[in-house]
């Protein structure tokens, strides 16, 4: 799959390229941003189809927004292809708005991505955005005020998205010792 979105991405930016070489970027900077686009669109719409057939289509656009719009500001892991990325990531989308959240459920599951949030986030984004570093901290400001907003919306397809997507920002890095 990562070929197919690669050789696709690839002949897009040359097109682009050829089309206006004064006012484009470079073919290897359009191809890899055309590669992130091809392959959220391609994950987005698997989720909505399925979500389609199974008649939550609303339910699952919901839950695969609040996920992503959560995991563009605080990161987390990244599987090491695209094709487990996409599968895992419909999945989630699409079984999110089957799970039932009582009222206690609700604070419990707040207030723990929360507190994911407030200490992982962002988490694995540096070689992933091209933004500064210092840039980071209001990362996890807009990250935290998403949290919040969730615990006012009170709706338990947002808050188990955020959940999720808090949960892949947790690491374990191994300390290496210098000597």
């Amino acid at each position: 799959m990562k070929r197919l979105i690669d050789a696709l991405a690839s002949k897009i930016a040359v097109k682009l390229k050829e089309a206006n070489p004064e006012e484009t970027a470079s073919v290897e900077v359009m191809k890899f941003a055309l590669f992130g686009i091809i392959h959220n669109t391609l994950t987005f719409a698997t989720a909505l189809i399925v979500g389609l057939c199974l008649g939550q289509l609303l339910e699952t656009l919901i839950a695969a927004f609040s996920f992503m719009i959560l995991r563009f500001v605080s990161g987390g892991y990244h599987f090491k292809t695209p094709l487990s990325c996409l599968l895992f990531s419909s999945f989630v989308f699409v079984t999110i708005p089957f799970i039932p959240v009582n009222d206690l459920w609700f604070w419990v599951i707040n207030s723990l991505t929360l507190l994911l949030v407030l200490i992982f986030a962002p988490s694995n984004i540096r070689e992933h955005i091209r933004i500064s570093e210092k840039f980071f901290p209001l990362f996890k400001v807009i990250s935290v005020i998403l949290v919040v907003v969730s615990l006012l919306l009170h709706n338990p397809i947002v808050t188990l998205a955020f959940f999720i997507q808090a949960i892949t920002l947790i690491t374990f890095r191994k300390e290496v010792s210098a000597s």
